[in-house]
């Protein structure tokens, strides 16, 4: 129990908004303004991994940090004219590295793993 009682107004007692003036966009937007859809996708990520999973159609690429997987979806159909059945993305955090005497730290990245539908392929070197 509470020492001190605060009065709480009800909803149907809240001053409602009657602005019929504004409305609202129809127009969806992502969040991001700040990436050009043509660079989303920096370049395909080569490792010993990634030459392992493609033979379950599955492809790794390095994207730009603020991109979300609709964003890479939609740049992997376009470029490489294949259907994207799922994209995985994963952060890598940047290593904490010495200089000298200086501590400095690396820049982080962005993976996306892209499964591509049954039968398709993407040809990267």
């Amino acid at each position: 129990m509470s020492f001190i009682k605060t009065k709480k107004q009800k909803k149907d007692s809240l001053p409602k908004d009657t602005d019929t003036g504004a409305k609202k966009s129809a127009r969806k937007t992502t969040g991001i303004s700040s990436v050009a859809p043509h660079i989303v996708i920096k370049r395909p990520w080569v490792s010993e991994k990634s030459q392992r999973i493609s033979a379950f159609n599955q492809y790794v690429f390095l994207v730009e940090p603020s991109a979300n997987k609709h964003m890479v979806r939609q740049e992997v159909q376009k470029r490489y004219d294949v259907q994207v059945m799922q994209v995985d993305v994963t952060r890598l955090k940047g290593k904490v590295k010495r200089f000298r005497n200086q501590l400095g730290k690396r820049a982080g990245l962005k993976k996306a793993i892209v499964t591509l539908k049954e039968g398709q392929k993407i040809e990267t070197e």
